[in-house]
This record gives C-alpha cells, structure tokens and sequence, in this order.
C-alpha cells in the first residue's frame, strides 16, 4: 500500500476523537508499508483543541516514519482553528 486516504468525520472535537484515533490507528498500522497519507477534511465542520492534537500526532508520526503526508480539501474551519492556536505551520496546512 503506497497511500492510503483519511476522511475526516464532520465534528471531531473531544466527544469523537478515541473513536477517530482508533479509526485511523487500523487504517496505518496495516502490514504493507505506508508511504504516502492524505487527509480529507471536506467533511469537517467542527474541530476542537482534542481534535488538533490528533492530527498533531499523526503529523509528528509521519516526520518520524518519513511518511508523506497532504490534505485534501482543507476548509475554514480547520485553517481558522489551526490558525487560533499556532498549529497551522505545525499541520502542514500551508502545503
């Protein structure tokens, strides 16, 4: 598997985000070696300060496992709330 796609929900704030871990945990510790993840954010509507800190972590595993790493479709929401908390540069959302 050389990329896989992540689809972000419509809300992930803090009522959703084990559920969204645990989702996107099965899709990249698959046995076939990831090299390239997408994010899609077309969906999303709702992000908290939970929710940043998981895509945080998916970002800062990436850098650690040299996996590529883009968005698809970044909206508002998640540029205005990255933007909020100084996480903007951190998410990549400028790529």
């Amino acid at each position: 598997m050389d990329a896989i796609t992540l689809p972000l929900p419509q809300s992930l704030d803090i009522s959703l985000v084990n559920e969204t871990k645990n989702t996107i945990l099965e899709q990249i510790q698959s046995d076939n070696p990831i090299k390239h993840i997408y994010i899609d954010a077309i969906k999303l509507v709702r992000i908290d300060t939970a929710g940043l800190q998981l895509l945080t972590a998916l970002v800062t595993h990436c850098n650690a496992k040299n996996i590529k790493f883009s968005w698809k479709n970044i909206n508002n929401e998640l540029t205005q709330s990255a933007l909020s908390l100084g996480l903007f540069d951190v998410l990549k959302l400028n790529q």
